[in-house]
């Protein structure tokens, strides 16, 4: 399973932007397996599957790879870790992270602008992520909208998914620093937001506002798998709320000290 490469051009407009649109990234053959395996994984629920909204109608599940072939084919040998690497601009790439969303039709739910980095315990430039539609997808049926240039406008404050509790201080925080909600003055920001076919890719930085608006499909369901990339520049950096022994590295690494560990890595370095 084979990725195309990344070009000079969408290399450029991923350094301008923060995100760039891929479009014909996968092959067919590899969007059925990716499929088919999602679906069982769905079915098998393992330690860090959740769900997003009532009766599994919106679910997440992270740390797959290791466990599914199929994934572990994808995320180690189908040139996703050079892509990364070759955009970021670093010299080694360590994967951070596998997550698969599944949001079934009809299934709305409110804008959740948000950036991924603050939700991980690190910090850095060179943080990227790899979203691929495992179906078509448009913005009624849950595909990304991606505020462009808006990882130069520094870490906001988490605030909890759906109705979970992220403890009063992080309250605290996010309500004195609120996020804007772009999507009611969409003509005052440069949003990239568009139909995207399954194979097709969105590379975005991990500093980059984002969001969608849940599935609003009378019949589509959308299928997503993304996979989150840390190059040379990132380093540990522990974030109010933040309890994800899955995401601590080994050892005992203090504020600052480079992001590293047996848990993340390194799937490809500059030759």
């Amino acid at each position: 399973m084979k990725i195309r490469k990344i070009t000079e051009e969408e290399i450029a407009v991923y350094r301008k932007d923060g995100a760039v649109y891929l479009p014909n990234l996968l092959d067919q053959d590899g969007i059925d397996r990716l499929l088919e395996s999602a679906d069982d994984q769905q079915r098998k629920r393992g330690d860090y599957y959740s769900e997003l909204a009532e009766g599994a109608r919106f679910t997440e599940e992270r740390f797959i790879y290791d466990k599914v072939p199929v994934m572990k084919e994808y995320v180690e040998d189908s040139g996703l870790a050079e892509l990364a690497g070759r955009a970021m601009g670093s010299e080694k790439i360590r994967i951070l992270f596998d997550h698969l969303f599944i949001c079934e039709p009809n299934t709305p739910v409110d804008h959740y602008w948000h950036q991924d980095i603050s939700y991980w315990p690190i910090e850095g430039d060179q943080v990227c992520s790899i979203w691929l539609p495992l179906t078509d997808c448009t913005v009624e049926s849950s595909a990304l909208q991606i505020v462009k240039n808006s990882d130069n406008e520094g870490v906001y404050p988490i605030r909890a998914f759906g109705d979970g509790d992220m403890g009063e201080e992080a309250e605290s925080n996010y309500n004195a620093a609120a996020i804007p909600e772009y999507h009611k003055d969409m003509d005052k920001y440069d949003i990239l937001a568009q139909a995207m076919e399954a194979g097709d890719g969105l590379l975005f930085n991990g500093k980059v506002m984002h969001s969608s608006m849940g599935n609003h499909s009378k019949d589509q369901r959308r299928v997503a798998y993304s996979i989150r990339w840390i190059g040379d520049d990132v380093v540990w950096h522990p974030r109010p709320a933040f309890q994800s022994e899955a995401l601590t590295p080994e050892g005992n690494l203090k504020p600052g000290d480079p992001f590293v560990g047996e848990k993340f890595p390194v799937l490809w370095e500059q030759a």
